[in-house]
Formats: structure tokens, sequence, C-alpha cells
């Protein structure tokens, strides 16, 4: 069980770095660059990620992570994803 939820935070970790990384080597012309944000959408990301993290700790508590707590989890990621995704494309 813990090497699926570590596999699965590397394999976010991974994902978000591709995604920055593609970020910032892509520009298309909007008003500002690509990848500069404004204080407003830092801040929505942090606390956004605070979110996630507070929600990760609570769900491990236990030591135990079950069906449930897992989606959870999946979930409170993707939405944090499209987060950034949306922040960083508008």
């Amino acid at each position: 069980m813990k090497r699926l939820v570590i596999g699965a935070a590397g394999l976010a970790i991974l994902s978000a770095m591709t995604l920055a990384s593609s970020a910032q080597a892509a520009s298309f012309g909007h008003g500002r660059h690509l990848g500069k944000l404004t204080p407003y959408e830092r801040a929505g990301i942090a606390r956004s990620q605070a979110n996630l993290n507070r929600l990760k700790w609570r769900v491990r508590a236990d030591g135990r992570l079950n069906l449930w707590e897992r989606m959870q989890v999946n979930a409170a990621q993707a939405r944090h994803n499209a987060l950034v995704y949306r922040f960083r494309h508008n």
C-alpha cells in the first residue's frame, strides 16, 4: 500500500515538473507571458497546495489509506493540477 502511495506521489511530482517545463517552453501570445502568474494566482495555488497537504496528512494519520481516502486524495490532487493548469494557461 505504501509503495502505491509513494509511487503515485512520485508520478504526480514528475508530471507537475513536466507540465511546468512545457509551460515555460511554450508561449501563445496572450497579454502576458505564459508562466508569469499574478499574485492572486500564486496565492490560489499556494492555498490549494496547503489544502492538499493537509488532506494527505489527515488521511495518513492512522497509518492506513483505505479506498475512500485514496479517492479523496486523488480527487484533491486532480483539482489542484487543474487549478495550476488553468492559471498557467489562461
